[in-house]
């Protein structure tokens, strides 16, 4: 059965529609919503853009994967009672590592500089995994994203979006099924810090995704359909 209330759908760094198009064909949604967080500068533009797609009273599901996840519970604490079901996919509430904010530091000085580039291997060998990194389906997407949005959209999203606070606590205070959705191989959100914050969170669910890096929609489409059609289902 199609999910009645809208779905939100949040795109992860440097990501537009097409970190969500597989996943959206084989999908069962009558009312699908994308957050273009692509185009925002700042957190509280990101905000902005999701409070713009959300009428009042509506209650609608989240979908929020990487970056996204952060703003969708950034976005459910807002307007807890408006929430039917939070999905939150390769994103950890604990927040960043600190090895992972010193990587992020040293891109925001490299691309002030001019010396990053965004389709560099070392920089796209972090999100995707071994066996897909010749995959067109996968990485041809995840570098067209890359060239297209361009230096300051990263520069953008990686600013806004660093640090992150420990949401763990928001999203046990909403009264609503939190899934979680993690890759065992993940280098950007891991899997053991993604299972502490799942075991502190009520009506929380936790699936643990093999095979595939932290692009999780483009990795492994059929499988993440499966779960969210679930979730979404009223």
């Amino acid at each position: 059965m199609a999910a009645q209330h809208p779905v939100l759908f949040f795109p992860g760094t440097l990501c537009d529609e097409r970190i969500f198009l597989p996943l959206w064909k084989s999908l069962s949604i009558a009312q699908r919503r994308y957050v273009p967080l692509q185009w925002a500068a700042t957190k509280d533009d990101m905000l902005a853009l999701s409070k713009d797609r959300v009428l009042p009273n509506e209650k609608v599901h989240l979908v929020g994967y990487s970056m996204g996840g952060y703003i969708a519970a950034l976005f459910a604490s807002m307007v807890p009672q408006q929430i039917a079901s939070i999905t939150l996919i390769g994103y950890s509430p604990l927040g960043l590592s600190a090895d992972e904010i010193a990587k992020r530091k040293q891109i925001v000085t490299m691309l002030r500089k001019g010396q990053f580039k965004t389709d560099n291997h070392a920089y796209l060998s972090r999100f995707v995994h071994p066996s897909r990194m010749n995959d067109e389906s996968v990485i041809g997407v995840v570098k067209a994203m890359a060239n297209d949005l361009g230096k300051n959209t990263l520069l953008n999203h990686t600013q806004a979006t660093t640090p992150r606070e420990d949401t763990t606590a928001m999203l046990a205070k909403i009264n609503a099924p939190v899934t979680f959705i993690a890759a065992q191989q993940d280098n950007i959100a891991p899997l053991n810090d993604i299972q502490r914050s799942a075991k502190q969170i009520p009506h929380a669910t936790l699936h643990e995704l093999e095979n595939t890096g932290h692009m999780i929609p483009l990795e492994q489409t059929a499988q993440l359909a499966t779960i969210i059609d679930k979730q979404v289902s009223d």
